[in-house]
């Protein structure tokens, strides 16, 4: 029955597709560009790196995998709290309770990334503050559940050893999902926009929902009060847009990893977010 009820909406979107395909090519070549200059040089080596400390037991000079899994993904940027938790998973040197407990607060966008837009957005006091707000949250989340996290490693059951080839085949295939989810997201959005008749407010909102650069490049031409600004910045970087959530469910699912603990970490964190913004 969901399946016939989704038929509908995807017909149409398929005739949209072929009345706007300018817009297609457009948005699918503004999507490689993002992916190749802006994703990739980064998340390339950081992925790649990952995957090489953790078949090398890197892990293991923590106390735990948790800091680990915390001090990368805040270093390297989304999605890469889930391509480490599947790693950790699949070599069984994380638990699958804690794995999942794990997603609630390990997700960053990558700090290099949020500071280059934000001083478009802000100066650099506001975009300073929005980052750390953005930090911030994660720990309070990670206070608020670290009791259900173990203190101990797992037993390492699987063989682990450096394999440059195979790091690199998996960073690649991982960077090339995500160059589809980029793609599909952003021409889905300009679809619409175009489509439908919506105001600046509300389109706004609806790219940063469903994409969160396309949200934060929107809000430079919006005419909002600056408090306002940050708060819409906050929820559309702590939120993550579809697009991440997308990419995240897809590296979950291949170590059946529960992606509702992803989904109730950003909605608890954006929350959190938006109120210490709108404090400070």
């Amino acid at each position: 029955m969901k399946n016939k009820l989704l038929f509908i909406p995807l017909f149409i979107f398929i005739i949209l597709l072929f009345i706007n395909y300018d817009v297609v090519v457009a948005s699918s070549i503004d999507a490689v560009n993002i992916w190749l200059f802006k994703v990739f040089p980064y998340l390339f080596i950081m992925f790649t790196l990952n995957d090489i400390l953790i078949n090398l037991n890197f892990e293991k000079i923590f106390t735990t995998t948790t800091p680990f899994i915390f001090i990368m993904s805040l270093l390297s940027g989304a999605p890469t709290n889930a391509f480490l938790i599947s790693s950790l998973r699949n070599q069984e040197k994380i638990d699958e309770e804690s794995a999942n407990y794990s997603l609630l607060f390990t997700y960053f966008s990558n700090p290099l990334f949020l500071f280059s837009i934000l001083s478009l957005l802000f100066n650099k006091f506001i975009a300073l503050k929005l980052i750390i707000i953005h930090y911030l949250s994660n720990i309070i989340i990670y206070f608020l559940v670290r009791k259900n996290i173990k203190n101990n490693h797992l037993a390492n059951t699987k063989k682990s050893s450096f394999n440059l080839g195979f790091s690199i085949k998996k960073s690649m295939n991982t960077l090339i999902m995500i160059l589809g989810t980029i793609t599909f997201f952003m021409v889905l959005t300009n679809i619409l926009t175009k489509t439908f008749a919506l105001n600046e407010l509300f389109t706004t909102i609806l790219k940063g929902i469903l994409e969160v650069t396309q949200g934060l490049n929107s809000l430079n031409t919006i005419n909002l009060s600056l408090k306002i600004k940050e708060i819409l910045a906050i929820s559309f970087i702590s939120f993550g847009g579809i697009s991440i959530h997308s990419q995240v469910k897809c590296l979950l699912d291949e170590e059946n990893l529960k992606y509702n603990y992803f989904f109730k970490g950003r909605i608890l964190q954006t929350a959190i977010s938006v109120i210490l913004t709108a404090l400070t």
